[in-house]
C-alpha cells in the first residue's frame, strides 16, 4: 500500500475512460458536499472505518466532508484519520472513478495538514508530494476549492524540498 502512494509521479487519474471530466467533477462536488446522512459511499466508509479504529467521527456529523477538509479548525488527528481511511479505501475499490475520489480525499487531508497545521502526515517526500499535488491541480475535474488548497500545499512542498 505504501508503494502505491509513494509513486509521486504516477498520475492519480481515475482510469475509467468512459467517465467524462464533467461527470467526475460532479461526483467530486457531491462527495465534498455530503454529510453522513446523505449516504455517500466514501463518507459512509470513512465513518465506518473511523468507528472501527476508535477514531472520533463527531466532527463529520452533519458537516460536509469538503468543509472538514478545508477548515483550518479541523484537528490534525481528524485529518490523519481521514487520510488513513481514504488511503485504505482507495486501495480496496475496484472502480477507477471511486478510487480517484478516495485518492483526492487522501491528498486533501495531506494538503490540509500541511497548509493549516504545518505538519506533513505522510512518508512521501516533499518533492513527491508536490508532484502529486501538481498532477491533481491540473485535472479538469478538480474542485476549485481543492485546487486552491493543493496549490498552497504544493508551494510549501517546493519551499521545503528546495531547503533540503
Amino acid at each position: 500500500m505504501a508503494d502505491l502512494f509513494a509513486m509521486g509521479s504516477e498520475d492519480p487519474d481515475p482510469g475509467d475512460a468512459e467517465v467524462s471530466d464533467e461527470t467526475l467533477a460532479t461526483l467530486l462536488s457531491e462527495q465534498l458536499a455530503c454529510t453522513d446522512s446523505d449516504g455517500s459511499l466514501l463518507l459512509d466508509t470513512l465513518i465506518m472505518m473511523m468507528d472501527r479504529t476508535n477514531g472520533r467521527c463527531d466532527p463529520l456529523a452533519d458537516r460536509p466532508l469538503g468543509k472538514v477538509l478545508l477548515d483550518p479548525a479541523s484537528g490534525i488527528d481528524l485529518l490523519r484519520t481521514i487520510k488513513d481511511c481514504s488511503k485504505t479505501l482507495s486501495c480496496t475499490l475496484e472502480s477507477g472513478t471511486e478510487t480517484a475520489l478516495a485518492r483526492t480525499v487522501y491528498f486533501a487531508a495531506l494538503a490540509g495538514a500541511l497548509v493549516h497545521h504545518d505538519t506533513k502526515i505522510t512518508q512521501l517526500s516533499y518533492g513527491n508530494l508536490g508532484q502529486s499535488l501538481a498532477l491533481l491541480i491540473e485535472k479538469k475535474w478538480m474542485a476549485p476549492e481543492l485546487v486552491t488548497l493543493f496549490s498552497n500545499a504544493q508551494r510549501i512542498c517546493e519551499d521545503r524540498s528546495n531547503d533540503a
